[in-house]
């Protein structure tokens, strides 16, 4: 999934897939109830903000 974003020039290429997983596990780590679902989300956008390529 990274290599072809990164070929579609939709994310970075310097991003390991061990670094994605550690995000996803920090998010879930701190939001992992329903109720923080709002949190979720907003964590989820900070990281996938992250994955894209600077302009």
């Amino acid at each position: 999934m990274l290599r072809a974003g990164d070929a579609a020039g939709e994310l970075r290429g310097d991003v390991a897939a061990e670094d994605v997983a550690a995000g996803l596990i920090g998010v879930f780590t701190v939001a992992p109830l329903p109720e923080h679902g709002a949190r979720a989300g907003r964590l989820l956008d900070v990281l996938m903000r992250g994955l894209r390529p600077e302009a």
